[in-house]
């Protein structure tokens, strides 16, 4: 358990105990001027300031959960609960100077709760806090399913489908806040046309993807509902395609018996797949993980693969399984001629 107490540090000073490198990418972040080697007591002063003059920035930077849990951590100052639950928000906090953890004790910075209580726990807030794990969750679930993030593409996607009263200036500037605590990616600029990307950390080689979206232009986006772009988010990409729940269970039944490491298994796969390693690239590692003499069980895991093979939205398709982009191309092949049994015309 670790016990809740004020620090006696400024906010100033508590966000000078972040490395001097974090400082620097908060500043960057919030469009704040700073040099090389500056000192951490200075940027820290600059992100105060923004912060300051825009309290709103707060919630566009923090995911929920971190703000859930700070809010948690004003109310039970005197108190202790288990940090080890917490790290990840911890980890946030103390990026923007709200609190530190040191031996088993959680230090909240007076200052910024003087600051910033009122402001968070108003309605408005709460619902600003809604609408950008929405918009969050949203995002999630499309790289999932496209490896890389066009965020003017991503945009148009949104507004169609979605959030009709979306801009991409709002939503850039979304991404380019929250950023700074999503782990699943990096943050690349387009030269040529100026346009902000995200790339999965899942996806093996973005330039093989960026050519085959190139040489495949006719191929559209697949477009997912609000919902289905949500499960992925909260599944961790693995989605109800046909044959997971299958895989799964063999998985547990002949590989692996622990839940966690069974689903780690089988979101490798999901991942390889995506990334367009070929079907027999896939097989010869995972029968690999069965027993030399289990001829059975390589056979029935083979079927279970080709089955996601087939199945799984493909990073180089823009979301497509390939299994939709053989049945369009059988459709292109075979067209209906129209006349077929009707009244025929001519000369007896």
């Amino acid at each position: 358990m670790s016990l809740i107490k004020a620090s006696g540090r400024t906010f100033v000073e508590e966000l000078a105990t972040n490395p001097q490198v974090n400082l620097m990418v908060v500043c960057e972040r919030l469009g704040a001027p700073f040099n090389d080697g500056e000192a951490e007591i200075s940027l820290a002063a600059k992100v105060a300031e923004k912060l300051y003059d825009r309290p709103q920035l707060v919630t566009k930077m923090l995911q929920q959960e971190a703000i859930e849990f700070l809010l948690q951590c004003w109310e039970m100052e005197g108190e202790s609960l288990i940090a080890q639950m917490y790290l990840r928000e911890l980890e946030q906090l103390h990026f923007l100077g709200f609190l530190s953890y040191e031996d088993d004790t959680i230090y909240i910075n007076m200052e910024a709760k003087d600051k910033f209580f009122f402001s968070l726990k108003s309605h408005r807030t709460q619902a600003q806090m809604e609408e950008y794990t929405r918009l969050e969750n949203i995002l999630f679930g499309m790289l999932f399913l496209y490896g890389i993030l066009d965020i003017y593409e991503c945009c148009e996607i949104i507004r169609d489908n979605m959030i009709e009263d979306m801009t991409y200036d709002e939503l850039e500037e979304f991404v380019m806040h929250r950023v700074v605590f999503w782990q699943s990616g990096i943050l690349l600029r387009n030269q040529t046309n100026l346009r902000l990307i995200y790339a999965s950390r899942e996806v093996d080689d973005r330039n093989d993807v960026f050519i085959k979206w190139t040489i495949n232009k006719d191929i559209s986006w697949k477009i997912y509902s609000e919902d289905q772009y949500k499960e992925l988010a909260l599944s961790n990409g693995v989605g109800n395609w046909s044959g997971i729940p299958e895989l799964f269970d063999f998985v547990m039944q002949n590989i692996e018996d622990d839940q966690y490491q069974a689903m780690m298994i089988v979101k490798s796969l999901v991942v390889k797949i995506q990334n367009g390693v070929t079907y027999t690239e896939i097989t010869e590692a995972y029968t690999g993980l069965l027993e030399d003499n289990a001829r059975e069980e390589q056979r029935t895991l083979c079927d279970l693969i080709l089955k996601l093979y087939k199945t799984v939205p493909v990073y180089a398709l823009k979301g497509h399984t390939r299994e939709e982009l053989e049945e369009e191309e059988t459709g292109h092949r075979f067209q209906v001629i129209p006349g077929g049994k009707g009244k025929q015309g001519g000369s007896r």
